[in-house]
């Protein structure tokens, strides 16, 4: 398999399988092409997605499900040991990518007919140009796959270098370790607070936790959902929205109602912060801003960008509790732990970052 101009390790988690006429590919080699994925532990639901699209895949009743609930009529996915496959041609079209099968020819590993699925979101490289440019690496990993002799290496075509010591396989990601991020969330109003939990929930093993900052009318409306925030392991904080004093006691007083528990966290929008960073200070509160927000339509690439990658920086990421906050926020997470990003729950006793 190869996904843009990248020739994937030749081994058996990459390898396609084709049953009744379909081609099918494992699900984690779209991660290249921007496809990013969330499963269960035993594997008897995936979730792709990539940006605010995805699927939900059940392995084990072989439906999926497109992010409105409806059943696609996809040839079901296929789960073999450790494995799901997911069909080459839908899902391609789902996430707006292309792909095709490129034949290696005789010239490059003799006697036997070889093809290439290539998937691609971007890609410079004629289909003939990949073959040259991989052809030994193609030759090497197919020789130890079935460990055979190597053979000797083809003449390039005129004009057309032919890397003589391509790399054996794709290096691993780089880890972002020390670099810690602080998740937070507010409006629990906007429509998708249930969704954004239920996603925390099915995270749970990975660490994945926040804090949600609670106005007294968010707390007042929703006293359930404040209490499962709260049961669910995650901070709570008061969200001001002029930022005073009075308006914090007030929420306090609600959220102590509702869920039996109390916080000196604070935060507020940008408008706010001046006379809401004053009442902190006066009152022995803790104001926690954000290095970026979203509250409106946003795509997961929008937000990874953003991330620092520098040893020792920190980065403090805020949501609203959108309906496009929940599509998005999978990618987001799935790109936190491909990176290896130290994702840091807010508490009283995290120092906020300047």
């Amino acid at each position: 398999m190869a996904v843009n101009d990248t020739l994937l390790p030749f081994n058996d988690s990459t390898m396609p399988l084709v049953s009744g006429g379909v081609i099918y590919i494992p699900y984690e080699t779209l991660l290249s092409a921007g496809v990013w994925s969330m499963t269960t532990l035993d594997l008897s639901w995936v979730r792709l997605y990539r940006d605010a699209r995805y699927v939900d895949i059940f392995a084990d009743r072989g439906t999926t499900e497109d992010n409105h609930g409806i059943i696609l009529g996809w040839p079901p996915s296929r789960r073999i040991g450790s494995a799901v496959y997911v069909p080459l041609h839908q899902v391609s079209a789902y996430f707006d990518l292309t792909y095709t099968l490129i034949e290696v020819g005789g010239d490059i590993i003799p006697d036997v007919q070889i093809w290439v699925v290539r998937v691609m979101s971007d890609t410079a490289l004629s289909s003939r140009d990949f073959v040259v440019q991989h052809g030994n690496a193609m030759r090497a990993a197919y020789n130890e796959y079935f460990a055979l002799q190597p053979s000797p290496p083809p003449t390039a075509p005129p004009g057309v270098e032919t890397p003589a010591q391509p790399p054996e396989e794709a290096p691993p990601p780089p880890s972002y370790s020390d670099v810690t991020v602080y998740l937070s969330f507010y409006d629990i109003s906007a429509g998708g607070a249930g969704q954004i939990l239920d996603l925390f929930d099915a995270w749970a093993a990975f660490g994945y936790s926040s804090c949600f900052f609670l106005s007294a009318n968010d707390i007042a409306d929703n006293p359930a959902l404040i209490r499962r925030i709260y049961g669910s392991g995650h901070t709570v904080g008061i969200w001001l929205d002029d930022g005073s004093f009075d308006e914090y006691l007030e929420a306090s007083a609600l959220l102590f109602e509702a869920a039996k528990t109390r916080t000196v966290l604070v935060s507020s929008d940008e408008e706010a912060a001046g006379s809401a960073i004053e009442a902190a200070h006066a009152h022995g509160l803790i104001y926690w801003g954000a290095s970026r927000s979203y509250g409106g339509s946003f795509t997961v690439s929008e937000v990874t960008a953003a991330l620092p990658t520098e040893s020792g920086q920190g980065w403090k990421l805020r949501f609203s509790c959108s309906e496009d906050t929940a599509a998005a926020l999978p990618g987001v997470l799935s790109f936190l732990r491909t990176f290896d990003y130290s994702a840091v729950r807010i508490t009283e006793t995290v120092v906020p970052l300047a």
